[in-house]
C-alpha cells in the first residue's frame, strides 16, 4: 500500500475481523474491559469475542465493566503518522455511548502542538458495533478509489445516516445493570422474561416492539430490519447487509434466513445472502451473551 494514501483508525467498537484490519492496513484502539476478579484487558488484543462470551456463560451475574480509550491511548497510534506526515482518518463510535472521540479529538489538539502540520480527521460515526464496521469498510472503499482524506471523511459523514441497526437481546439484565438506555428499560422490564426489539440510528435508540420468547424476538428482528429496509430502498444493489451475534452462531445463522426471507416476503429480488459477523465485546459487556443484530448501509455512488 502507497504510504502516501491515509492512514485508517478505528476504535475496537467497530467489530471488525482481525484478517480484514490486517489486510487494509486499519489501526485499531482498544477499550477495555474487566471482570469482577481481574484487570482491564483491552478489546481486540487480549481475548477472542468467543473467550469473552463463554466468560460470561460460565459466571452468571459477573457483569463485565467497560472503560474507554484514554488520550495516550489516541496519541500512541497518531504519533508516528504525524511523526511520518502521513493523514490519518479516525472513525470513533457514536458519543451517545462513549467518550472514544472526544479522547481523540484532545489526542489531535496535543498532538498539534508537536506537529502543527498534522492532519489527523476524527469522525464520529453516530454508530456502533457491526453498523460502526460498515462505515469503516466504506472509508477502506473509498481510500482505495484513491479519494483523498477530507472527500473521504465527508463521504463517511454524508452517509452514516443511511444506515440503521436493529438488535434484540437474550437477557435485560445486563441492560438494567448498566442503566445504558434507562427509560427504555423501564418500559421492557416489567419482566425479565421479555425481548425487546430496538433500532439504532445516528446515534439514537428507539423500542421498535416488546416479544415474549426468543424464537418471536428473533422472527420480529428480521421482520422488522426488512421492513424498514424497503421504506428506504428499491433494490438493495449496493448495500451492505450484515447479521451481528453474540455467542450463538446457530441463532445467526437462524436469523440470516429469516431476514432474507423477510427481505423477499418486501419484495426485494436477487437477495444476497447477509454476512454473519461476530459481534463485540464492547456492546457484548452490556446486551449479554445472547444479543443479535441486524445492520445496513447503503454504500456511496457518485
Amino acid at each position: 500500500m502507497e504510504e502516501k494514501r491515509f492512514k485508517i483508525i478505528s476504535d475496537s467498537c467497530c467489530d471488525l475481523p482481525r484478517s480484514y484490519c490486517e489486510e487494509n492496513e486499519i489501526g485499531i484502539v482498544p477499550l477495555y474491559v474487566a471482570f469482577q476478579d481481574g484487570e482491564y484487558k483491552r478489546d481486540f488484543f487480549d481475548f477472542t469475542y468467543h473467550e469473552f462470551y463463554q466468560r460470561m456463560m460460565d459466571h452468571p451475574g459477573d457483569f463485565p465493566k467497560t472503560s474507554l480509550p484514554g488520550v495516550e491511548d489516541y496519541m500512541k497510534i497518531f504519533r508516528p503518522f504525524a511523526e511520518a506526515g502521513r493523514e490519518v482518518l479516525c472513525l470513533c463510535m457514536t458519543t451517545t455511548m462513549s467518550g472514544s472521540y472526544n479522547s481523540a479529538k484532545v489526542a489531535v489538539d496535543e498532538l498539534l502542538d508537536d506537529y502543527p502540520d498534522a492532519r489527523i480527521r476524527v469522525v464520529d460515526t453516530k454508530a456502533l458495533t457491526v453498523f460502526q464496521g460498515q462505515l469503516v469498510r466504506e472509508a477502506v472503499r473509498m481510500r482505495d478509489l484513491g479519494k483523498g482524506l477530507e472527500e473521504t471523511a465527508e463521504i463517511i459523514e454524508r452517509i452514516k445516516g443511511d444506515g440503521a441497526a436493529f438488535f434484540t437481546i437474550g437477557d435485560l439484565s445486563y441492560l438494567n445493570k448498566g442503566g445504558r438506555i434507562g427509560g427504555l428499560v423501564k418500559l421492557a422490564a416489567v419482566s425479565l422474561g421479555l425481548k425487546p426489539v430496538i433500532l439504532f440510528q445516528e446515534g439514537n435508540i428507539s423500542l421498535g416492539t416488546i416479544t415474549r420468547s426468543r424464537k418471536k424476538s428473533l422472527t420480529e428482528l428480521a421482520r422488522q430490519a426488512a421492513a424498514f429496509l424497503k421504506k428506504k430502498a428499491q433494490d438493495l444493489d449496493g448495500y451492505y447487509l450484515q447479521v451481528g451475534y453474540g455467542l450463538s452462531l446457530e441463532d445467526g445463522e437462524e436469523v440470516r434466513k429469516a431476514f432474507r426471507e423477510a427481505l423477499e416476503a418486501n419484495g426485494f429480488r436477487n437477495v444476497p445472502e447477509p454476512e454473519l459477523v461476530q459481534i463485540g465485546t464492547m456492546v457484548g459487556a452490556h446486551n449479554g451473551p445472547y444479543l443479535m443484530g441486524i445492520a445496513f448501509l447503503k454504500k456511496y455512488a457518485e
